[in-house]
């Protein structure tokens, strides 16, 4: 592929941009033609052959031209104000994402809540809260979801944005510190709907919570909106109603609520997005029924979509954080620890390393991993079995060792040898296990299901644990081209037309004449994910994981490209998108 400049001529253009030769996949599953696209003023303007003039040309004979793809589950809310290029998501082509989700978010804020709900980020979402400290400052520019719109309006964006308000920030600004103890008042129920009423009025696509155990916030608490009764649900469903756009996050952790799904529906008659249908959530082959059940609500007409990962639920973590076993109760005692001293007593003391050890040896149901383990055979200690050390400053020979086998191998109990290497690493150490999702064939079964949506790249969260953002490269590269699991017309449907209209960004997601011109190059033979990397270039000089794609060729945001990976954006692309009722 090239580009050429034409601005010389002194006639004027008929295009800014003119993409010529490549084969065209609209984003609606339609076949792909051989045509050019002709962009002008932000918008496609023309497509078939085009022989007019442009200001720029890309050659793109053997390549891909497609819209961008829309990300629906991504946590850029904090990150958003410091990098509003939202890397890594554009490397992969990414050009809308959705944020918000699972009911997290940092507006509404009250200014005295702030530090609570950067520790809630912290703990739930795997922020660094230096980096969040550092990245946001002292001063936030908002308080309001309203206000949140605008500072984000005013941002430099790289790719558009669009927001979900979250109830975890919602329910402090309306209950403070009880929101992590109680269910509301009928009262505070009712300003809860006030306030999702003036986020929906402000342009939010959608309103997110979540209820999954595994969400434990500031203080090893539950999350606020875990507090919730189903009452408060469907009054915030009635805000919806009455705003007539949007949907209903639903996360709901491993186990679905198919009759609190359909009364969220039929309440808010709104689509309702629930979180999450993952290979193994509840044993091997449990996703056959949830497939089975979600079919037939959508053969009943109910517009209620299961969310899923194309890519293995591989989470890294180390001892300071060890969010992986937020669900453990043997680890009740560490989550109550607030310093490092505390953390290192407890790793070292044999009370506390054999419940670790009775848990992690048990099959009962209370001792599920992050994201929800399943109840029944020897699932824990597969999970434990899968793990491998990522990172050993103290042994640097250790990376990619599973430990059990090196446990094994130096005649060691694997809970006693994990705890030594996390203390002679004064925590620093970093282990990594497959939890959920990473048998193919199931996992097959549930990105090719017509009701699943795929997402839960989760950018912007869980930065140095893992790194999905790039599941839309991951799906192309991985499921299309080297399993056929899909056309890449399908694929890109995926990615593109089917999310977008879900979630009402419905000038988005396609390429047709007088859309906005969101458009990704690709060369389908090489299109991919590239592999894990830790770098360190988060505010404060934290860590992040991320992965670097392949075969995408260009990436164009409202008629502008991007430039390189590495090179500054000079001339900001991306827009604020705000949802509104549809017209009659």
């Amino acid at each position: 592929m090239s580009a050429t400049d034409s601005s010389s001529h002194a006639s004027p253009f008929e295009f800014d941009l003119v993409i010529r030769g490549g084969e065209i996949i609209d984003g609606t599953g339609s076949a792909r033609v051989r045509a050019d696209l002709g962009i002008r003023e932000g918008r496609v303007t023309a497509m078939g052959r085009l022989s007019g003039r442009a200001r720029e040309t890309i050659e793109a004979d053997g390549r891909v031209v497609c819209p961008g793809f829309v990300d629906i589950h991504t946590h850029y809310d904090a990150q958003v104000l410091w990098d509003p290029v939202l890397t890594i998501s554009p490397w992969h082509g990414v050009t809308t994402v959705v944020m918000g989700n699972c009911g997290f978010g940092i507006a509404p804020t009250r200014p005295a809540h702030r530090s609570l709900i950067l520790q809630t980020l912290e703990r739930v979402e795997g922020m660094s809260l230096s980096a969040l400290q550092a990245g946001i400052g002292p001063e936030w520019p908002f308080e309001s979801f309203p206000e949140f719109m605008d500072t984000l309006e005013r941002l430099p964006l790289g790719i558009n944005v669009a927001a979900m308000v979250g109830h975890t920030p919602l329910r402090l600004w309306v209950m403070g510190e009880e929101a992590t103890q109680r269910a509301a008042t009928a009262t505070e129920r009712a300003e809860m709907r006030r306030l999702v009423a003036q986020a929906m009025a402000a342009g939010a696509v959608g309103f997110a919570t979540s209820v999954s155990k595994i969400h434990i916030g500031y203080g090893g608490l539950p999350v606020p909106s875990r507090l919730a009764d189903f009452d408060e649900m469907l009054e915030i469903a009635d805000a919806l109603a009455d705003a007539g756009h949007g949907v209903f996050h639903y996360n709901v952790g491993r186990d679905p609520r198919w009759d609190e799904f359909e009364a969220l529906h039929h309440r808010s008659s709104r689509p309702v997005v629930w979180t999450a249908m993952l290979a193994g959530s509840l044993g091997p082959g449990s996703h056959v029924a949830q497939l089975q059940k979600a079919a037939a609500q959508r053969a009943r007409g109910l517009p209620i979509y299961p969310q899923g990962a194309c890519r293995p639920i591989l989470v890294e973590f180390d001892f300071r954080s060890p969010v992986i076993f937020d669900t453990w109760a043997s680890f009740e005692p560490l989550r109550k620890a607030d310093s490092d001293a505390a953390r290192r007593a407890l790793y070292a003391d044999p009370s506390f390393r054999a419940r670790v050890r009775r848990q992690a040896e048990a099959a009962g149901p209370d001792d599920e991993w992050f994201m929800g383990g399943v109840a029944e055979g020897d699932s824990r200690r597969a999970s434990l079995r899968r793990a491998v050390v990522a990172w050993s400053g103290g042994e640097p020979a250790l990376a990619e060792r599973p430990l059990y086998a090196l446990a094994a191998e130096r005649g060691l109990d694997p809970i006693d040898l994990m705890f030594d290497l996390a203390l002679r690493d004064d925590l620093k150490l970093r282990m990594r296990t497959a939890l959920l999702n990473f048998e193919d064939n199931e996992v097959r079964d549930i990105i090719t299901a017509p009701e699943v949506l795929i997402g839960l790249g989760d950018g912007g969260a869980h930065l140095s644990q893992l790194c999905d953002a790039c599941y839309a490269t991951h799906l192309l590269g991985y499921w299309v081209r080297e399993r056929a699991a899909m056309s890449l017309e399908d694929g890109i449907h995926q990615l593109t037309a089917k999310p977008a209209s879900i979630f009402g960004l419905n000038d988005r997601g396609r390429l047709a004449v007088g859309l906005p011109a969101d458009v990704v190059v690709l060369d389908p033979q090489t299109v991919g994910a590239g592999p894990l990397e830790r770098v360190h270039d988060l505010p404060a000089g934290e860590d992040r994981l991320i992965s670097r794609a392949s075969g995408i060729e260009a990436v164009i945001v409202n008629g502008r490209r991007l430039p390189p990976v590495g090179a500054p954006v000079t001339q900001p692309s991306g827009r604020l998108l705000r949802s509104s009722r549809p017209a009659a």
